[in-house]
């Protein structure tokens, strides 16, 4: 069925020419009186297409140029099928690309605490973690399943970035042309891989639910969405929030307010706005209860609500700004791909531009025109979802600016990018130029990340061999020399040759091959590497203490933390002795957790202890940098355990049998001559620490003023 066309259809009809002429005559005529009519014949809305500029295609006639049932099958038929190649080439690609060198904090984080769930312990209650339990309790089944491999871990962080770029490329296709979508997916995929060193991270997973949760709530703009997807849309946000406590929770806040404010706006609804509004609101309700609900019955039913508040809460508020912040980058040639965090700032001031100029036009009333104001009203719900998400998601990753924590809002920020620069036509000619620069700037910026990553590659040897390796576990080569082209004199050539290396203590072939023969959980399926220093103290804890042990890998010093070694722990399937063995500025460097972990050392007595001293040249413009002065632990260790032998950057120390408490404990966390001493008997400088700000809480200074009075008291 086709409607009826204006003046001089019959001569449109016999000259395709004069057709497609006065198609594209009538679209610029309706755009400049604000009036776009649809056509809803299949052929027509062709015509149309190929007619006028592709980017001034309204939304509806995309998903109408398929129309038919027959047509509309085809394509999601075409649809599936490049998807599934899609994911299993990237999955491949990932693959092969992701490093062999695990990271001993951010990975053995996540693998520590699975192994240690896998154990039957319960995050918050007895061990310290900031993260929600679904980055852990998978980990965890997949352990159950197939024993503790860093192998299905990886499998598992793979699916899910290859699911990412399935994902982007799926929903650019719906919003916009082809050429554009494949655009899109390629910058997504460039920056997963450039980031893949951290691909342990809970923001890939964060930001694929929170942008799939976002994308489901479009329809709700034009009044056609059903319960069902509410509810799927409130599940992933559930299932985002059991990733990430604070982004599930922003994900809520946003979505339910978007959800409200849409629904109690509706038009025609002025006489039943509340059911309206409640209508639409237990649905999404509903499914992010269903998704987090059990959690919290469950870890109710184990341990009481205040660790979990103290953890994520109480910590983090006094903590976390103060020794994690870090500012925005500047311009530097080595790491040009940090200035993509400015991008989703320009991305929303153009979405917001665009929003006010064009999204407040007023349109006619015709019933002809019901399914094209359906589709500019998603358009405009997708410029405002997505747009909302891109500006929670930046300011949550304001405190500690870079890359990877602000690719939670790349993602959306990118979709934007290109539904922006598939109108771009419409739009004045400053506006349309900053477009095209910032889809050019995101292409850069992911191709750099990547370019990055890929020399980080070829400084552990060439392709074909990194192919080798991952096939058949064979050594590591030595560095190769740079290229020659890296020899010329542009500046950004320069940026990019000069790049240093992790500084990683590469292990000789012989040592590599002794390494993979071993069986421990980061060899089996596939022979991930460790440097010189760590094959050796994990093949030393192995042959020296038992499974049932408690192990303690520690800093060389404990006044400054930044980060510990958690990789130890899952490599050598040894539970730490301590519950905060994932080290947090701020935390394990104060009075009130130190004296826990030391009565928590006392009571495991593990028989050695490693103290790493990698993380000690390591410096962030923060508070992460400046020591606390308190030396309670280093005493603790110093007196109780003697040094044995040293692993490159790791010192083994093992416990003192006959151990004189009275001796140990004569001088914990003081110094000597401190004007504190009261009758011959020191007491520690609480007041002064307190004065510093090293307490994180009311309740930890009430619990270190009881533990020192009785250490204090034992004493004297």
């Amino acid at each position: 069925m086709a409607l009826s066309l204006d003046h001089g259809e019959s001569t449109e009809r016999l000259n395709p020419k004069w057709r497609a002429a006065s198609v594209y005559q009538r679209s610029v005529r309706d755009v400049n009186h604000g009036i776009l009519r649809l056509t809803v014949s299949r052929r027509t809305i062709l015509t149309e297409k190929a007619a006028t500029s592709p980017a001034g295609q309204t939304l509806t006639k995309m998903p109408t140029a398929v129309g038919g049932d027959s047509g509309d099958r085809a394509h999601i038929r075409r649809m599936v099928v490049t998807s599934v190649l899609l994911f299993l080439v990237s999955f491949m690609v990932l693959f092969l690309g992701m490093r062999r060198y695990p990271l001993p904090y951010d990975e053995g984080v996540v693998l520590t605490a699975a192994m240690r769930i896998a154990a039957g312990q319960v995050p918050h209650r007895d061990f310290y973690e900031i993260y929600g339990p679904a980055d852990f309790y998978l980990p965890a089944a997949l352990f159950k399943l197939f024993g503790p491999s860093l192998l299905v871990v990886r499998f598992l962080d793979l699916f899910v970035e290859g699911i990412t770029v399935v994902t982007m490329f799926v929903v650019a296709s719906f919003y916009s042309r082809r050429p554009v979508a494949i655009c899109v997916t390629l910058v997504t995929f460039l920056w997963i891989y450039g980031l893949n060193a951290y691909i342990s991270s809970t923001v890939f997973p964060v930001a694929l639910l929170s942008l799939v949760s976002s994308i489901l709530l479009i329809r709700l703009f034009a009044g056609g969405m059903t319960r069902t997807r509410l509810c799927a849309a409130g599940a992933i946000a559930g299932l985002c929030a059991l990733y990430r406590y604070d982004t599930g929770v922003a994900l809520l806040a946003i979505q339910v307010c978007v959800i409200v404010i849409v629904a109690y706006f509706r038009p025609n609804a002025a006489s039943g706005r509340l059911s309206i509004t409640l209508s639409a609101l237990w649905p999404y309700i509903l499914g992010f209860a269903i998704l987090t609900g059990p959690a919290i019955i469950y870890f109710l039913s184990v341990s009481s609500i205040y660790p979990l508040i103290y953890d994520v809460v109480v910590l983090q508020a006094a903590n976390y700004q103060r020794y994690r912040h870090m500012p925005f980058p500047g311009i530097h040639l080595k790491k040009l791909d940090d200035l993509a965090v400015y991008g989703p700032i320009v991305t929303i001031a153009l979405s917001l531009f665009v929003l006010l100029t064009f999204g407040s036009r007023s349109q006619p009333d015709h019933p002809a025109d019901k399914q094209e104001r359906s589709g500019k009203e998603q358009l405009r719900g997708l410029l405002i979802i997505l747009s909302v998400l891109t500006f929670v998601m930046f300011f949550k990753g304001y405190v500690r600016v870079g890359t990877l924590n602000m690719f939670i809002s790349f993602l959306p920020s990118l979709l934007l990018t290109a539904v922006l620069f598939e109108y771009r036509m419409r739009l004045p000619r400053l506006p349309r130029t900053l477009v095209s620069c910032l889809a050019c700037f995101f292409i850069f910026t992911a191709a750099f990340c990547a370019a990055k990553a890929t020399r980080f590659d070829l400084l552990q040897g060439s392709i074909p061999d990194r192919i080798a390796r991952v096939l058949f576990a064979s050594g590591r080569p030595a560095p190769q020399p740079g290229p020659a082209w890296c020899k010329l004199s542009n500046p950004l050539i320069k940026g990019f040759c000069f790049l240093e290396d992790d500084g990683l203590t590469s292990p000789s072939p012989e040592a590599q091959s002794a390494w993979c023969e071993m069986s421990n959980p980061l060899t089996n399926g596939f022979c991930f590497l460790v440097d010189y220093g760590r094959m050796q103290t994990i093949e030393f804890i192995e042959t020296h203490t038992r499974p049932d042990q408690r192990l303690f890998v520690g800093l060389s010093r404990h006044d400054r933390t930044i980060g510990n070694d958690n990789l130890i722990y899952f490599a050598t399937q040894r539970l730490p002795a301590t519950k905060w063995s994932h080290f947090d500025p701020g935390l394990q460097n104060s009075y009130p957790v130190q004296l826990e972990m030391i009565g928590e050392l006392k009571a495991a007595s593990p028989p050695y202890i490693i103290l790493d001293s990698e993380f000690d040249s390591i410096h962030e413009p923060n508070d992460s940098s400046i020591s606390t002065g308190v030396s309670l632990l280093d005493d603790f260790i110093h007196s109780r355990y003697r040094y044995v032998q040293s692993f490159g950057e790791m010192s083994i120390w093992q416990l003192i049998a006959d151990t004189n408490d009275h001796r140990m404990t004569s001088g914990l966390g003081m110094s000597r001559g401190d004007p504190t001493e009261v009758g011959g008997c020191s007491r520690p400088r609480l007041l002064k620490a307190k004065a510093e700000g090293h307490f994180v809480s009311k309740s930890a200074v009430l619990v270190a003023t009881l533990l020192l009075q009785s250490e204090i008291h034992s004493r004297c």
